[in-house]
């Protein structure tokens, strides 16, 4: 898969977290799970996606919030 569809994919369960009554962050091990993708290729699109403003993750990149921007990116 390319980038840009590994980063949809991301955006997509970051989204389906804000449907939750209480949205918490979404740890990245659970994304790698529902993706079946290998941590340090997430580990990439993660960070990569942190840098255009479409996520927030923390330093560690183990916890991760969709943000404004990446909801406007999904349409």
């Amino acid at each position: 898969m390319s980038m840009y569809e590994h980063q949809l994919q991301v955006l997509n369960i970051l989204s389906k977290n804000l449907q939750n009554p209480q949205p918490q962050t979404v740890p990245t091990v659970s994304i790698a799970g529902e993706m079946e993708i290998q941590m340090p290729r997430l580990r990439l699109v993660l960070s990569t996606m942190n840098a255009m403003g479409l996520i927030q993750t923390d330093s560690d990149l183990q916890y991760n919030l969709i943000t404004r921007k990446g909801l406007n990116y999904l349409g």
